[in-house]
């Protein structure tokens, strides 16, 4: 089962533009790995296209790979170049929201750079086409899209596991779960946020997670309708959510991209 994109009133051939985000956030390639944290954790952006002195795009930063260049040890003080992707999926600022939608789908990315002869004018992510869906009935229930068997943790896990879970696994977001109840959340750009507020950040490694878990999780139901996920996402700015029932039981989790795979 499919939804298409004409049902909220997207046009597929409409330019993407007119739904992106223009004059992004951004670093430049001679910034230091510190600033580019700065960055992350000032704006919430998951993901940092990185430009050249003359505004070409060069590459893009994730969360995921900020905390793994951590892991590895690497001096912050470094250029961004030092650890950034260069081979980077994009969309050219002419393109179509039809044709985008299938450059995510078979990238697996969630957020795509937009160029014009090479330079950045743009970003558009998942939450952008998403959003469009939450004041339409998606036909679907959050059980058919939900992943049933979630990777969680424990409350009892060090930080440093879990940034090492985080890390391993390349889930950005995981739940919490002590004796099957749900009982916290934890994403990435918590800990990162957390490692730029924190100087003595290092020797808080071994703490449990717990301490640092967000508490009060914004849940769904799986007999939910599919979009009053989206309204929660929309109105939180979040990408995903635990599934529990009635008593608080971990079902699973859905996220933006289980949503993006069913928009045709």
């Amino acid at each position: 089962m499919s939804i298409e994109l004409e049902k909220a009133g997207l046009d597929r051939f409409q330019k993407i533009i007119t739904i992106a985000q223009m004059h992004p956030s951004y670093c430049k390639d001679s910034d230091t790995i510190n600033h580019l944290v700065e960055t992350i954790s000032k704006t919430g952006h998951r993901r940092i296209p990185i430009i050249s002195k003359n505004m070409k795009f060069t590459g893009m930063i994730t969360i995921m790979d900020v905390l793994d260049a951590y892991l590895r040890k690497n001096n912050f003080n470094e250029k961004v170049s030092s650890i950034m992707a260069r081979n980077i999926t994009f969309c050219e600022r002419d393109d179509t929201i039809g044709y985008v939608l299938q450059k995510f789908k078979l990238s697996r990315r969630g957020t795509l750079p937009i160029l014009h002869k090479s330079k950045l004018v743009g970003i558009v992510t998942e939450r952008e086409i998403v959003k469009h869906f939450s004041k339409v009935n998606f036909g679907m229930k959050v059980e058919e899209l939900m992943i049933k068997k979630p990777f969680l943790i424990k409350p009892n896990l060090s930080i440093l596991d879990t940034l090492k879970a985080i890390v391993n696994t390349h889930y950005r977001r995981l739940p919490i779960v002590d004796n099957k109840k749900l009982v916290g959340f934890i994403t990435a750009i918590d800990i990162l946020n957390f490692m730029n507020k924190n100087k003595n950040f290092s020797s808080q490694l071994s703490n449990p997670i717990e301490s640092l878990m967000i508490k009060d999780v914004y849940t769904a139901k799986k007999t939910e309708e599919v979009s009053n996920v989206i309204k929660i996402f929309e109105k939180y700015d979040i990408g995903g959510l635990p599934v529990v029932d009635e008593s608080n039981t971990l079902e699973g989790i859905i996220t933006e991209r289980d949503i993006l795979e069913e928009i045709v």
